[in-house]
């Protein structure tokens, strides 16, 4: 077997193994209500505060919804794999940990007025963690874990205030909606690499 019919297989191993992960279209009303929270932030949409919290338990409620639906759309153009014993049981221990250190981060970060974002840090190692966890091979995690690492630190050279930068707070509007960038960004480059690869060899899909 020659090197390039390897290292697709190689590839085609990866994408059936993280077949879930990719489904980078499912983060996109996440993303999308992120980006309601920086707009309400802002100032620029009062009516979503005015309306809390049902405007916030519609949004999420949509967002829950179309994460069901598109799911739903992968499964009927891609098909569907089964995952690893153990995988959902891994997964779910990374994702509270990281929970429980970021919500710990922003609270630090805002009862003690740090001059930098420690939520934005988390986000980005987080960010790190989940591309090694993964099989390394989506360096925009890593490009995008940069771009946070670098906003959260930006306030300690005087660039922009930290309560902005923050992720928690009435003014945390530029985390907020950087957040909400890296989560639509990072979704729509992984759903690139699964159609990319997936319909060219469409047995796996059975």
């Amino acid at each position: 077997m020659d090197n390039k019919k390897r290292q697709e297989l190689q590839q085609i191993a990866w994408i059936t193994r993280n077949y879930d992960h990719l489904q980078g279209l499912r983060q996109l009303p996440f993303g999308l209500m992120f980006l309601f929270i920086a707009i309400d932030k802002a100032g620029w949409w009062p009516r979503f505060s005015i309306w809390q919290p049902l405007s916030g338990l519609a949004v999420l409620g949509l967002c829950a919804a179309a994460y069901w639906w598109i799911g739903r759309y992968y499964a009927r153009t891609l098909g569907q794999v089964e995952p690893l014993p153990g995988h959902g049981r891994r997964t779910g221990l990374a994702a509270a940990i990281f929970l429980v250190l970021f919500y710990i981060a922003g609270a630090v970060e805002i009862s003690r007025s740090w001059p930098f974002s420690a939520s934005g840090l988390v986000i980005a190692g987080g960010l790190i963690v989940y591309y090694w966890q993964n099989g390394r091979y989506r360096p925009h995690y890593l490009i995008l874990a940069a771009l946070m690492a670098l906003v959260s630190l930006l306030p300690l050279t005087g660039a922009l205030p930290p309560e902005q930068v923050h992720f928690f707070g009435p003014e945390a509007v530029i985390g907020a909606l950087l957040f909400a960038l890296i989560t639509i960004a990072g979704g729509l480059v992984d759903h690139w690499l699964l159609i990319r690869t997936l319909p060219i060899y469409p047995e796996i899909n059975t």
